[in-house]
């Protein structure tokens, strides 16, 4: 006689996508008195979204810091995408880095609009996880989502930003 199923197993939904799934993130160190904006910009050509599972931030500024989201990118490329798939090489998705003028909590960088899912965190060398049920935001072809950090009380220190995004490319095409 056949054994029937005792229960059912639950995948998160990433887990369907490990095959379109990647990793990308940055670190920079800000001039002194100025923050930063570490963002990942969607480059694929073909119409893939990038669908972002969960992201890190560390951030280690005298103040909070602020999600955003804005059509193309600003800054410098300082990574590449690469899939979670060890051997594959680079994906799409790319962290760019921006000086932000530390001019207070509240303040969009220059040519930015805010994020649909809010603002600020932790600070002072905190490390915060953003890990919902299901994605965090679905990022478009040309556009780029991130955080800055521009509130340097005093303006007298330099700060820390890094950044991790989790994502998947979908629709797949391998």
């Amino acid at each position: 006689m056949p054994q029937k199923p005792v229960g059912t197993r639950i995948r998160p939904t990433a887990d369907w996508f490990a095959g379109a799934t990647a990793i990308a993130g940055g670190i920079a160190r800000s001039a002194v008195g100025n923050g930063l904006q570490l963002t990942l910009f969607n480059d694929a050509p073909a119409g893939q979204h990038l669908w972002l599972w969960w992201m890190s931030i560390f951030n280690d500024a005298e103040g909070t810091y602020q999600l955003v989201s804005f059509a193309g990118n600003q800054g410098n490329m300082i990574q590449q995408g690469a899939w979670i798939t060890v051997g594959r090489g680079s994906t799409f998705g790319q962290v760019y880095v921006t000086d932000v003028p530390s001019a207070g909590f509240d303040f969009p960088p220059p040519g930015t609009q805010r994020g649909s899912i809010g603002a600020s965190g932790l600070e002072d060398g905190s490390v915060q996880n953003f890990t919902p049920p299901g994605p965090l935001i679905v990022i478009p072809p040309g556009f780029s989502f991130g955080a800055f950090n521009d509130y340097i009380t005093g303006g007298t220190s330099a700060a820390t930003f890094a950044i991790t995004f989790y994502y998947s490319i979908l629709p797949y095409i391998p």
